[in-house]
């Protein structure tokens, strides 16, 4: 029997953080939607209460193999992934809903220079050019993949591929949308990406919230999971003051922050700091609690199954992940989005929302509460199959 090494935490780097051993069973997926193994590594820290991948060879093999085939948004042909507005309960484009809502608080100017990090195929840069045409436009990636798909969008008048530190320029407003989850360093590249701002810039960052969606854990690709808290103190451990805490979009954190007018001291890792939000810290405990839930939802999936076809709503990681974890049980997905309907996912077709046949069971891949609100809109709607959503989460989850 082969002995894993302890696991240290890429946040504080304390040592000798706890696994959670029933995270080993669980099927995973990739970011970009594609099932993935189970298998990896799931840690806590006890001293900063960072949920994290365990970062060692083994997981950086699987990363080099996951990002050499990387396809974002693959089942929407490069499309952003549309959310309902909670205010008039329209679709719209992820991206395009968070830059409105950074625009609505920042004020920014109407002429200035932005750099999305992580761009990928441009969603929020083409948002950008819609909502501030008279803005300065970059995109910055890994490599040359997209750069041709990122120059043609308008207003795009620079394409970095490479380290960020090899950029020599200077930004308004720097972006990097969902990908600090993906960095083994986070402090360290935030303040790569802080360099790169202009005095009185600002610089905006979007993770998943592991608070509202404990579905992030199954993602393999993601190396912190995390919360308001562990956020929080990332960013200001990189030397950044935060201006502002929000989730703008469901499921998601978004924090603004700028060039701090002093130096702040790294947090120590022995020490920990007040808590910057008043989220209460995750513990081993809470995020076990977690995984067993993720396990009771396959189950559950699974026993629906037994007495009917069941289809996922939705084409996303939470959707991506059971159809795995229930060994493909699941016969349809649905999205309410037009782009997606009429197609075909993990070889699925997926149906909109009326072609669901009434002798079939919808399971809504979402937490407790999102799925309920879902629930009673679509009976509402008077829907004519049987609606199922996820066990309530057991005892206190953050």
């Amino acid at each position: 029997m082969t002995i894993a090494a302890p696991l240290c935490c890429h946040v504080c780097a304390a040592a000798d953080i706890a696994d959670v051993e029933a995270f080993a069973s669980l099927a995973r997926t990739t970011s970009d939607c594609r099932p993935w193994p189970s298998g990896g590594r799931l840690g806590v820290c006890p001293i900063c209460g960072t949920v994290q991948a365990g970062v060692d060879a083994a997981w950086r093999t699987e990363m080099a193999e996951i990002y050499g085939s990387y396809a974002m948004f693959h089942q929407r042909g490069g499309t952003d992934h549309a959310v309902r507005d909670s205010q008039d309960n329209t679709l719209r484009s992820r991206s395009g809903a968070l830059l409105q809502r950074f625009i609505a608080w920042d004020q920014p100017a109407e002429r200035g220079r932005l750099l999305d990090i992580g761009c990928g195929t441009g969603p929020l840069l083409q948002s950008a050019a819609q909502l501030r045409p008279g803005w300065s436009l970059a995109g910055a990636e890994q490599d040359d993949r997209v750069r041709d798909r990122i120059l043609a969008i308008p207003g795009v008048a620079l394409f970095h591929a490479g380290p960020l530190n090899a950029l020599d320029a200077t930004f308004d407003v720097v972006s990097m949308v969902h990908v600090l989850e993906h960095v083994a360093d986070p402090a360290g590249f935030l303040r790569q990406a802080a360099s790169l701002l202009a005095p009185g810039g600002r610089l905006l960052v979007q993770v998943p919230s592991l608070t509202e969606n404990p579905f992030d854990l199954t993602i393999a690709d993601h190396c912190s999971h995390f919360t308001a808290d562990t956020l929080s103190r990332v960013v200001r451990n990189a030397g950044l003051q935060i201006l502002h805490v929000d989730r703008w979009i469901p499921k998601e954190l978004s924090v603004v922050a700028g060039l701090a007018k002093r130096a702040v001291a790294a947090s120590s890792p022995a020490v920990p700091e007040t808590r910057l939000t008043g989220e209460p810290m995750a513990d081993l405990a809470t995020v076990e609690r977690m995984v067993s839930w993720l396990h009771a939802v396959g189950g559950a999936v699974e026993h629906l199954a037994a007495s009917g076809p069941v289809g996922l709503l939705g084409t996303s990681v939470a959707a991506t992940w059971l159809a795995s974890q229930t060994k493909n049980e699941v016969s349809f997905f649905v999205d309410e989005d037009p782009v997606m309907q009429g197609t075909h996912f993990l070889g699925r077709p997926v149906l909109a929302m009326e072609q669901v046949p009434s002798s079939a069971t919808l399971f809504c891949p979402m937490p407790p509460a999102q799925a309920h609100t879902i629930r009673e809109r679509l009976i509402r709607m008077k829907a004519a199959f049987r609606i199922e959503i996820p066990p309530p989460l057991p005892g206190s989850v953050l």
